[in-house]
């Protein structure tokens, strides 16, 4: 029917049909190469709207990277899951596993093969999502959660992040009873060494939590200080959360007496319905910085979901003497969720790593942002 049609229109009317056509098909082309992204879809920064910063600016990203484990035992710290399997019939192994409620965690305990070369893939899978910043150069600073050791941390910087640029690695052994700590590398120089502080908790149950990681590195001819943070789980009450977010902000009030500028991130594992409840994004922690998914990411939906509800576990927290002790100022259109390709569902929720499909890269998206250098 459409030959019939078309044979009753006219020869003018013909090259008007056949202008409209490459018309639409040009705008359509033009507008799917756009490279900034599209902050009206609400699902984050996708393949078709890859981040990069400008000239002049630099980046900053958080990332909990889910279990980054070497497969060496380490003493103090119960990482059986993480061993290869060859290793997991001794007596010890057998012993712990058996103590792990979880029927899900414990099978994982038991069977789990953490070989080199699922170790290897890991790393692999996590690189490709902290390169999707930048250009597939990554993010000039990163906070990470969930590392193991520093052996790791240094597998994963001089293996695929190698040539990247990355001269500050820090990690210090934190109390966490499971052996994931905190962890921060830069492109900048390091000054000082790494501090680890532990969060007085008032709880004594808190004390086998993550501490917050202080390093400081010189940027635009300033010393800026970062803080990693993993706060307790929402397996933890919540006074616990309350205790480390009013710590955190006196430490980053200090370091903002001193005339320093400090940016915190990290998994701080609140949840929209504690935020509503408490505040400790938008009261507390706002008092000693603009909090990320506040001032920015207005469209982002979060970035960890839960039988689908989405929630802004990770976050990044910038000093508000920013302008003033370091010469930078934060771009609040930068701030992104990043979705990228090796760990986003169909859905657009996140992928967690397997290494037995060979997929994913953590639970947790990267929450990710740009400054202004302003002289």
């Amino acid at each position: 029917m459409k030959n019939i049609q078309l044979k009753t229109h006219s020869k003018n009317t013909l090259k008007h049909l056949f202008l409209t056509a490459v018309l639409t098909l040009s705008i359509g082309f033009i507008s799917g190469c756009k490279s900034s992204p599209d902050r009206g879809s609400g699902k984050g920064v996708t393949d078709e709207t890859r981040v990069t910063k400008e000239a002049g600016e630099i980046s900053v990203m958080s990332f909990n990277v889910e279990n980054m484990f070497d497969n060496i035992k380490n003493d103090g710290v119960n990482d059986y899951t993480y061993l290869p399997k060859k290793l997991k019939n001794t007596a010890e192994v057998k012993a712990y596993c058996k103590t792990v409620t979880s029927s899900f965690y414990r099978s994982e305990c038991f069977n789990k093969d953490w070989s080199d070369a699922a170790v290897k893939l890991k790393i692999n899978q996590v690189a490709k999502v902290i390169t999707y910043a930048d250009g597939g150069k990554g993010p000039d600073n990163l906070l990470l959660s969930e590392v193991e050791n520093e052996n790791i941390l240094k597998m994963l910087v001089n293996g695929p992040l190698k040539g990247l640029g990355y001269q500050t690695v820090a990690i210090l052994k934190g109390p966490d009873t499971r052996g994931i700590n905190t962890a921060f590398i830069s492109k900048f120089p390091m000054v000082g060494k790494p501090i680890l502080h532990i969060i007085p908790f008032s709880d004594p149950g808190g004390k086998r939590s993550r501490g917050i990681l202080e390093t400081t590195v010189k940027i635009n001819k300033k010393n800026v200080t970062f803080l990693s943070v993993h706060f307790p789980s929402q397996g933890n009450p919540t006074g616990q959360r309350r205790d480390a977010v009013e710590y955190m902000k006196k430490i980053m009030l200090e370091i903002q007496s001193q005339g320093r500028a400090v940016i915190a991130g990290g998994d701080f594992n609140i949840i929209d319905e504690e935020e509503v409840d408490y505040g400790y994004f938008g009261k507390t922690l706002s008092e000693a910085g603009a909090v990320s998914h506040i001032v920015g990411c207005k469209n982002c939906q979060g970035t960890y979901n839960h039988k689908g509800q989405w929630s802004f576990l990770d976050a990044l927290v910038y000093s508000h003497n920013l302008p003033q002790a370091a010469g930078l100022e934060l771009i609040p259109e930068s701030i992104e969720v990043i979705k990228s390709p090796v760990q986003t569902k169909p859905n657009g929720t996140p992928i967690r790593f397997d290494e037995n499909e060979r997929k994913g890269a953590s639970d947790h998206f990267p929450i990710y942002s740009r400054l202004r250098i302003l002289n």
